[in-house]
């Protein structure tokens, strides 16, 4: 599978989060609200040229289902922390091996699947820092995610 290497700077972003099952509907849901919040504060330029971020805080391999924290962002540089739906935060630049994935449900998932095989046979050194996916189009066989893995 190809990549390219890519390098996030240091940015004031905002962000919600969901605890429970990844994948679940409440996850889906989450990222429907959080595109209506983008387009109510017009960040949309914000959503196309950087995307929406989303990280699983927490191995699922090692963590209950319930307590598993998954995140949305949004890197912008407007004030939003007077607004109770969202929180206020600094991202941690760094270098990312950046796969390039259809934005369907089952090639996520086989991602997901295959990420272990993905690192090894491409010899990549991992950096401490999680896995992201970046979403700048909506879902569809035509479409595109990213998946961001740290390295060193």
């Amino acid at each position: 599978m190809n990549y390219k290497i890519e390098i996030l700077g240091n940015y004031k972003m905002v962000y919600i989060r969901n605890t429970g099952k990844y994948g679940s509907p409440e996850n889906f849901q989450m990222m429907k609200n959080f595109k209506k919040w983008i387009f109510h504060n017009h960040l949309e330029e914000d959503k196309k040229t950087k995307g929406i971020l989303a990280i699983a805080q927490a191995n699922p391999q090692l963590t209950p289902a319930e307590q598993c924290r998954y995140d949305l962002m949004l890197f912008t540089d407007k004030d939003f922390s007077q607004d109770p739906q969202v929180n206020m935060g600094d991202f941690e630049g760094g270098k990312y091996a950046v796969f390039t994935v259809t934005h369907t449900t089952e090639a996520v998932d086989l991602f997901w699947k295959n990420i272990d095989k993905t690192i090894s046979q491409n010899h990549l050194d991992i950096a401490n820092a999680p896995i992201l996916e970046r979403y700048k189009e909506e879902e569809g066989e035509d479409k595109i995610c990213e998946f961001l893995i740290p390295i060193k």
